[in-house]
């Protein structure tokens, strides 16, 4: 849910590059911006019912909006030189004090900082409303861990509590993120505690476990994860019923709005798992025919009888095309199945040492930013607009 921010500087040649850049990079999603360069219009809209997450100005137009009394939002004072009236520390009776005229990013996270995008979604939210998304595709290569680790920011920088969940025999998310310190114990010490905690021949029970004691957490991904797994023999041996077990506690702990799960080989039990249990499906496919065909037959036997408990995967399933040449790349997989979202190639991600490059492509991020608003949202409507809160 993106943060309504109203900007009121004397200005207007400051004010249009900053929308510009808003507009056109990953902010875009996170912030709603009512900009006024004329005090009169400011104090109209102030005035309003419309109340925003955070108000930004020149001293001038701050100091006449607090004499109205009307001050129950975080605000701040746009500095020219990074100093208020002899107030080195920038603490302003109540309000903070922000540099105008700094680099954009750093400029807009001390926005993001003032509204506390998270002091809403910081509260448990009820079972029903945490999406379990798998992130799958019937053949390798096709870009999965770029999409899901993409997703996890830019749901995470919308406020919404989020879990990336690896799940590929190898976990890959190393060459795109930095482990952050700590010594969480991970995924193998949760699995044992969940085994223990069933008992013999019993079953786990969701929602019991202390979840923070096993989880790491991304700043740059804005989610938390589990610690890479060191030793590949235990993923290996990671079961049907032990996956099933960790997405169950991950869902019924209360504490994420999202878990997205990036899986492996299609036909790992891990993978199985997250079909059966997912709420929704992302297939991620190529243009190449190997792919389409895939797709097209793993469908085909998760819709007959002897699939197991997949029969509903049809219609939870939604198809992302990748690294696609241009936007009208989409089309018909098979009959009645038509491509949900387009995302685009990248040739920049061909140079050595292309990891951060991936979680920072402005045409990427765009393209990631219409998934959610056409796909997520839909499942997770109270979340996005408020309602639920």
């Amino acid at each position: 849910m993106a943060a309504r921010i109203v900007l009121a500087v004397r200005e207007s040649q400051y004010i249009e590059p900053l929308l510009h850049y808003i507009h056109h990079s990953e902010y875009g999603g996170m912030l709603r911006v009512s900009a006024f360069s004329m005090l009169d219009a400011f104090m109209e809209f102030m005035q309003g019912e419309e109340v925003p997450d955070a108000v930004v100005g020149d001293p001038s137009f701050i100091e006449a909006w607090l004499v109205e009394g009307r001050n129950s939002v975080p605000w701040a004072v746009l500095s020219d030189d990074g100093d208020i009236r002899g107030n080195p520390s920038g603490s302003l009776a109540g309000g903070q004090m922000i540099i105008k005229y700094q680099a954009l990013p750093s400029l807009l996270e001390s926005i993001l900082q003032l509204c506390d995008l998270k002091r809403s979604r910081m509260a448990s939210v009820p079972k029903e409303e945490t999406l379990l998304l798998g992130v799958v595709s019937a053949s390798g290569s096709s870009g999965k861990t770029t999409l899901a680790l993409n997703m996890a920011k830019q749901l995470g920088g919308l406020g919404l509590s989020v879990f990336y969940l690896n799940l590929e025999s190898v976990d890959s998310s190393g060459l795109f993120l930095r482990l952050p310190e700590g010594s969480a114990p991970g995924l193998e010490r949760l699995l044992y505690e969940l085994k223990a905690s069933a008992g013999e021949g019993g079953q786990a029970q969701s929602g019991k476990m202390e979840l923070q004691q096993y989880v790491i957490r991304h700043e740059s991904l804005r989610s938390e994860a589990f610690r890479p797994v060191d030793n590949l023999k235990e993923k290996l041996e990671m079961t049907l019923t032990d996956t099933l077990d960790v997405l169950e506690e991950l869902s019924g702990a209360g504490r994420y709005d999202v878990v997205i799960v990036d899986t492996g080989g299609i036909e790992e039990q891990q993978t199985q798992a997250v079909l059966q249990r997912s709420g929704l499906l992302l297939w991620v496919l190529t243009g190449d025919k190997n792919s389409m065909h895939k797709t097209g037959r793993w469908l085909e036997h998760c819709s007959k009888p002897h699939s197991g408990r997949l029969q509903d995967v049809q219609g939870k399933s939604r198809f992302v095309l990748n690294f696609a040449a241009d936007a009208n790349s989409g089309g018909l997989l098979s009959e009645g199945v038509e491509m949900d979202a387009v995302l685009p190639y990248i040739s920049s991600w061909a140079m050595q040492h292309h990891g951060e490059l991936c979680l920072n492509s402005p045409q990427f991020i765009f393209g990631i930013q219409q998934l959610c608003s056409g796909i997520i949202e839909p499942a997770l409507p109270r979340v996005f607009t408020g309602n639920g809160i």
